[in-house]
């Protein structure tokens, strides 16, 4: 493993971001990657939820007098057919029944939409005009909130997670992950592609399928739609869960449209559950019933969830914080994506804020297909292009003369204003990425004559991306900032050509994606956990095709098919590993991120990227696993007599007796540098915040990140411990 040196700090300043979603598709997409700004703040005010003051049956630990506990041990999932569960869950229910009879005397025109009791204990309702103040004084209330607006938030791409060493160590790569069930809550799973067909033998489970069957298959065992629309159904329209699935668990050794290469999955043999909140063209999804998603696929046996979603977090805990963290005590592994609304600190989504899930961070892929654009006025003679979607999409070679949009528009390099008259006419439109969506510039462009544009990247990103460009009226291409500075400087031979079809290129790989989101939470937790590949990611898309995307959304889908197989290989090896035991191996076993697309971007950040990239062949084997993963100390102050202090427990999950030694930087101390443990035995480490700040000339009223590793290291190998704390000299 590498280790990273020295201690971050970071300055923050609170500032309002235009974001970019970036989890794209070359095809056929929708509002993905078309550089609009996203809403600072996303609630449905005719939707909210109420929580009662129980602890729901997946997190319930026996305190209260006549009901056992119902939360499973370590490395059990919760057992809902328990006489303990159905007593604490008729109590549970009778909560429920007494507050709607109240609800329906107080307030009739309210509707209960939805009800938990697994990994929430209350009630979706809406309200159709009665305030979230007056449903809150119904017995038994303890927390009311209006319901969150969520969004949707492969190939060569395992091999960079060194996935591997546990295909081997399971018998293959085919029957990786065999028996482990994987829930997918996202736009739907289009159980006919090929990439998701059942291995030859391959039957669903006893007890399976569970749904509507018509959209189920011996691969796909689950399918159930949650959405206040009762006419919908599970099938998938829209291909972002049916690509999420695929990198998940698609069938080894699938043959796809492009590239020489046979297809993957992280865990071909694994079941596939489709949880379906963005059925039809549904875009946003309602917190509710993604809440209630999540309790269906902890009731229906899923080992794994997969939530490639997100939306704006807040501080405290929202309805998918709670709910995602009990499925994680419920011992189900949860893998969320953290964002693509990087770069910039506090920009994970909720439900990627929880802390028991493990949150994701996107890096570059080593291979993308892309076409050329060729042209004299290039050094290297050609550069590689991406293109656009639905008109924006090349669909033949194209040739012609360029003409810069700054040169016709008084010196405006953006095109998000039009100009007028037609300067442009036959000719391709070179503008730059940003402040607009990439439509209104190819239509601009369109307007003034062109026939194509050639979008190039933000000054210091030489990576193009896939443009989401759907209405746009003339083809377009995208070229990295270099590229596009070439054309602008030439002057005399202004003539490129566009080649078609996608070729394969090798992309730089392990480099942080410029668009995912940069914790902390809101509540100075450390966020992401740990970083997969996101970017260019080829996998199965709804119809039998196959499409690159990129976004976080593409990196938890690794995470989730590596929870799987690691499941597995625990299950065979009899280690007993639950949730806890996944996200320590994961976390502490991590590498380096080797850079960034954005120039003079620290990747030694936990901040960015938490642990590092997820290394299976390591983490099936950890020379060590501490609990918990990472520690997050919250807002420290830099005087007075307050001591700030975490445990976490250090467990030698080896077979052999082993000496550690551990070791920070100058801002914490640790109680033991040295550990001596025997197989499976643990020990209790103290560590303490030392470096506390000083309040200097300025830096009064300017809190600062403090970030980086603990470092564990023995002869059988390391881990390392994310930290974050931060000094708040307004206190």
């Amino acid at each position: 493993m590498k280790f990273l040196q020295g201690f971050k700090k970071f300055t923050w300043i609170s500032l309002a971001l235009i974001l970019i979603f970036s989890a794209a598709m070359p095809i056929q997409a929708r509002v993905i990657n078309d550089d609009r700004a996203t809403l600072a703040n996303q609630e449905d005010s005719n939707y909210a939820f109420v929580q009662f003051g129980d602890a729901p049956i997946a997190s319930y630990d026996g305190s209260i007098s006549g009901y056992e506990s119902t939360k499973p041990s370590k490395g059990q999932k919760v057992n809902l057919n328990s006489p303990a569960a159905n007593k604490y869950g008729k109590r549970l229910q009778a909560q429920r029944e007494n507050y709607i009879k109240w609800l329906a005397k107080q307030f009739p025109q309210v509707e209960v939409v939805t009800e938990y009791a697994v990994t929430f204990n209350g009630v979706g309702i809406k309200l159709n005009g009665i305030s979230l103040k007056e449903v809150s004084r119904g017995p038994g209330a303890l927390k009311t909130g209006y319901s969150g607006t969520y969004q949707k938030a492969m190939s060569d791409s395992t091999s960079l997670i060194n996935v591997e060493p546990v295909w081997n160590a399971l018998g293959g790569q085919a029957g990786a992950g065999e028996g482990m069930k994987v829930g997918v809550i996202d736009s739907g799973i289009d159980q006919k592609h090929e990439f998701l067909k059942a291995n030859e033998g391959m039957e669903a489970p006893t007890g399976y399928p569970k749904g509507a069957a018509e959209f189920t298959s011996n691969k796909v065992i689950v399918a159930k739609v949650f959405h206040q629309e009762p006419w919908q159904t599970p099938e998938a329209v829209d291909s972002h869960g049916t690509h999420v699935a695929g990198t998940i668990a698609g069938k080894a050794g699938t043959i796809p449209e492009l590239g020489d290469k046979p297809l993957s999955g992280v865990a071909p043999a694994a079941y596939i559950g489709n949880y379906n909140v963005f059925p039809g063209n549904v875009e946003n999804a309602k917190s509710l019933f993604i809440a209630k998603a999540v309790e269906e696929a902890v009731k229906d046996g899923m080992d794994v969830l997969n939530l490639s979603l997100g939306g704006t977090p807040h501080k405290g805990a929202d309805l998918l914080d709670m709910t995602v963290n009990a499925a994680v005590d419920a011992g189900v592994v949860v893998a969320i994506s953290a964002g693509n609304e990087g770069p910039g600190y506090y920009t994970v989504g909720s439900p990627g804020t929880a802390d028991k899930v493990i949150t994701l961070a996107a890096t570059t892929n080593s291979r993308s297909f892309a076409m050329f654009l060729e042209s004299e006025a290039l050094e290297e003679g050609k550069t590689v292009a991406t293109t656009g979607t639905a008109g924006g999409k090349v669909t033949k070679a194209l040739s012609g003369e360029y003409t810069v949009w700054a040169d016709h528009a008084g010196g405006d390099k953006l095109a998000c204003s039009p100009i007028s008259g037609k300067p442009l006419e036959g000719k391709l439109a070179l503008i730059q990425r940003g402040n607009c969506t990439f439509a209104e510039k190819i239509n601009n462009a369109a307007a003034a004559g062109a026939a194509g544009a050639i979008i190039y990247q933000l000054d210091g990103v030489e990576e193009p991306i896939p443009m989401s460009s759907d209405g746009a009226l003339i083809p377009a291409v995208m070229i990295g900032n270099s590229a596009g500075n070439e054309l602008i400087d030439s002057s005399e031979n202004r003539s490129v050509t566009i080649t078609y079809p996608l070729t394969e290129v090798e992309t730089t790989p392990n480099l942080l994606a410029n668009f995912s989101s940069w914790g902390p939470t809101p509540n100075y937790q450390l966020k992401p956990d740990v970083a997969a590949p996101g970017v260019n990611i080829y996998s199965s898309v709804v119809g039998g095709g196959y499409e690159l995307y990129q976004g976080t959304s593409m990196a938890s889908p690794h995470v989730a098919g590596a929870a799987a197989v690691l499941l597995a290989n625990s299950k065979e090896k009899g280690l007993g590993w639950g949730p806890a035991e996944v996200k320590a191996a994961l976390m502490g076993t991590a590498n380096d991120v080797e850079g960034s697309v954005i120039p003079d971007t620290d990747v030694s950040d936990p901040l960015k990227v938490g642990s590092g990239l997820i290394d299976l062949g390591q983490a099936m084997e950890p020379a060590a696993m501490a609990f918990p993963s990472s520690l997050s100390f919250g807002l420290v102050r830099p005087a007075g007599e307050q001591t700030y202090q975490i445990a976490f427990t250090l467990v030698n999950s080896s077979d052999q007796e082993q000496i550690y030694t551990i070791n920070s930087d100058e801002n914490l101390s640790i109680n033991s540098n040295e550990v001596t443990l025997n197989p499976k035995e643990s020990k209790e480490v103290t560590v303490t915040v030392r470096n506390r700040g000083s309040q200097g000339p300025g830096q009064q009223g300017t809190p600062e990140f403090m970030s980086g590793y603990i470092n564990v290291t023995s002869t059988q190998g390391d881990i390392r411990i994310p930290y974050l704390y931060v000094i708040d000299y307004n206190r």
